[in-house]
């Protein structure tokens, strides 16, 4: 009952402020009626105010410096669920289309639905058969390389060997001369013993003869013969 009392009271004020109703509304006699009495002096001073102060152009003045407004951090910037949301269906249609993005020396390429991959394996195809070309030239270089060194090798162990072979050869004809002239010596003493005893032989023999041809001028000498010494 008193809610319902105090809306009439607000309508009928509101009213009053509006068309300026008759003041009879504030003559009763109660707390109430003093209280909406107060409340209609003011009113009424505020439009004697407003009547009696002239009209005068607003100033050109900085209207957001009236209040403060503290800068707030760049993650609580209103745009930025905005530029999340732009960022994410950026990467869907990457994911969707099958973006690929290719870093070369001449810079970025971006294909759709996996048409570089083909570039790609004829590219890794070229890059393996350039490897493998140059892994074959370094192969033949390699191999020129050991061929050459054995042959070296080989040369220099047939020198040496034919060296030791004629110094062995040398050694063995030293030692073969030193052999021959040992029984050339041998064989000349030999000879020689031989020689001297056929002289010695023939000596013996040339004494025996000449002995015998003495006994045999001594018999065939006369008895009256006689020898000069």
């Amino acid at each position: 009952m008193s809610r319902n009392k105090d809306t009439d009271q607000d309508k009928a004020f509101t009213q009053w402020l509006e068309n300026g109703a008759s003041d009879e509304f504030f003559a009763q006699d109660s707390d109430e009626a003093s209280l909406w009495q107060d409340r209609a002096k003011v009113a009424k001073t505020i439009a004697h105010h407003a009547d009696v102060t002239p009209e005068v152009n607003v100033p050109n003045w900085n209207r957001d410096a009236t209040f403060e407004n503290d800068k707030k951090s760049w993650w609580q910037w209103q745009g930025l669920p905005a530029m999340s949301f732009a960022f994410s269906l950026f990467a869907m249609t990457l994911v969707l289309f099958k973006v690929e993005v290719v870093v070369q020396e001449e810079g970025f390429m971006l294909s759709f639905a996996g048409s570089h991959q083909a570039n790609q394996q004829q590219q890794m195809n070229q890059l393996i058969d350039q490897k493998l070309q140059s892994f074959a030239s370094e192969q033949q270089v390699i191999l020129a390389n050991y061929a050459s060194d054995i042959k070296v090798k080989q040369q220099e162990s047939n020198l040496q060997l034919a060296s030791y072979i004629m110094g062995a050869s040398r050694q063995e004809r030293k030692e073969d001369m030193s052999e021959f002239i040992k029984y050339i010596n041998e064989q000349r003493a030999d000879d020689k013993f031989d020689q001297q005893m056929q002289l010695q032989r023939l000596q013996q023999t040339m004494q025996i003869q000449t002995n015998k041809v003495q006994q045999l001028g001594l018999q065939a000498q006369p008895a009256n013969w006689t020898t000069e010494e």
